[in-house]
Parts: C-alpha cells; structure tokens; sequence
C-alpha cells in the first residue's frame, strides 16, 4: 500500500496548489496544508475523507474522531465539527482528499448490489473505519483522472459506483446505506439538518420539526442526537456561532449586530456561547485571529 500511497500523494501535491483545491471530478476536494495550523470549525457534508500524509481529528458534540493513513473518514449527515490537521511526523505537509456522497448515484450503486451483504451497527453520521488495499486502489484510480481530464465524463462516474460499492460491502454498509434510503432515519435527520441550516436564525419548534420527519417528539431528540452527537438545540447553537465567527472576521460585524444577525436575543448569552465554543469572548477570538492571519 506504501507504494500506492506515494503515487496519490504525488498526485495530490501537483494538483493542489492551494489549502483546499477542488477538481475537475465533480465533488472530489483536495487538501494539503504546510504548516501546523490552528483547528477551524467547519461544516461537513455527507462525504468520504482520505489522508494521505499526517492525519486529522475532527470533534462532532464532545465525540472526537481521528483519521490518518490507517483509515478513512465517513460522514452521512450534515455536520458541525470542530477539526484540525496534523504534519506526518517528519514535519511534512499534510496531505488528503475528501469526496462528497451522491445521493442519487449511491441509490444507483445499491441496486446493482447483489442481495444479502455485511451486517452493520447502528446508523451513525460519522465513524471511521480501515482502508482496504481494494478501496485505496478504486479511490487511487480517482486520482489518477487527473492526469486524464479527458477521462473524467466517462470514468469518473465508474469509478465513484465501484467506490461505493467498496464501502457497501464493508462493515460500514448498512451506515451509507441508510444515506440514500428516503425512509431510514440517516435521510429524515438529514431533511432536519436542512431545515435548521437554513432556517438557523429563525425559531425552532421541535415538535414541527419531528413531524415533519414523521417522528414522534421523543423518536426524533433520540435519533438526531444518535447522528449528530448533539441535540437539535445545540447543533443550531454551533451553526449560529460559525456564522456569526465569519461574519465577525469578514464583515467587520459589531458584536451585538452578529449577535441578532445569527438569532440571539442576548448579546451576554451570545458571548457565554461564543466563548464556551471558541475558547475566548468574541472581541478577543477576533483579534487573535486577525493577528495571526
């Protein structure tokens, strides 16, 4: 597998000229960061996250999650996390690549599945499993387009069905399974997710919000804290608090207008929050951002 690796790797450092370079394979992201930076506080979508140098922790609620070579990243829900990026331990650059999750194509992958597969545990909006020598190559195979970008129309698409259909037949199966099924209850905390991201500034009723999965009050607070690993309340607190960070960095926002903007009602609980998140009062996490910049 070493010797693989080195090929993706080569690969990743000559297309990304950036910290996070996108690609001409549609939802195929690359990474590569040079220098130890700061953990960021992002919001992941269902995708699949691949290091190739280093590694990277990511904490979802109070539950963190480590990626490196060994393993490969899973996320099936939209998500608030908390994550950083390590060098290897030669003080190299990290290296990775992340591919978002097709709904309508892993549907199609799982109906040329043959009956039957691997059984799984619960459902869960991100876990971490072993990289395969078989998923790495499909995954290098990806890579590999790159270097053909007249290939990608026709192979990509191959290429990510048989991608998914690697990790389908895997432990973590029945996790993205649960993804492209509209009746599982991966796919109604992912409608929930939806709402409150674009509804994150407004009032939140729960039990409109449960009905609207076709859950009773208990059924949804019970299942969306078992995907997200936070309870619908603190997951639209960690939305409002990224928004309000970026429009406080970005937009030279007051603090009591980021505050209304994102749906606070009191500046002093928008700065308990903020700081309790960020680990400093909005004013000073600001500053030292910017100084560091």
């Amino acid at each position: 597998m070493e010797t693989l690796l080195e090929r993706m790797r080569d690969i990743v450092e000559r297309h990304a000229a950036h910290f996070r370079q996108e690609t001409a394979v549609p939802g195929l992201t690359l990474y590569r960061v040079n220098q130890p930076v700061p953990p960021s506080h992002v919001l992941y979508r269902p995708r699949m996250v691949v290091i190739l140098r280093g590694s990277k922790t990511i904490a979802a609620g109070d539950a963190p999650f480590l990626a490196d070579i060994s393993t490969f990243l899973l996320v099936t829900v939209d998500l608030p996390v908390c994550a950083q990026v390590f060098l290897d331990h030669e003080g190299r650059s990290h290296l990775a690549f992340s591919l978002d999750i097709d709904r309508a194509a892993l549907a199609e992958a799982m109906a040329k599945m043959p009956p039957g597969g691997r059984a799984a545990g619960k459902p869960a909006g991100v876990t971490t499993a072993a990289m395969t020598p078989a998923l790495l190559e499909t995954f290098a195979r990806l890579l590999d387009l790159l270097d053909a970008p007249g290939d990608i129309p026709f192979i990509a698409p191959l290429v990510v069905q048989e991608v998914y259909y690697r990790v389908l037949g895997s432990r973590l199966g029945d996790t993205l399974r649960q993804l492209a099924l509209s009746g599982s209850h991966a796919a109604q905390i992912q409608r929930a997710t939806q709402w409150i991201r674009a509804n994150y500034a407004a009032p939140m009723a729960i039990d409109t919000l449960a009905e609207a999965t076709g859950m009773s009050v208990t059924s949804f607070h019970r299942h969306f804290k078992a995907m997200t690993l936070m309870t619908p309340v603190q997951y639209r607190a960690r939305l409002r608090l990224q928004e309000a960070r970026r429009l406080l960095l970005a937009d030279a926002r007051s603090i009591g207008a980021a505050a209304a903007m994102v749906g606070y009602d009191s500046q002093s609980q928008f700065t308990r929050d903020y700081k309790r998140m960020f680990g400093a009062p909005p004013g000073v996490d600001v500053a030292r951002v910017a100084g560091a910049a």
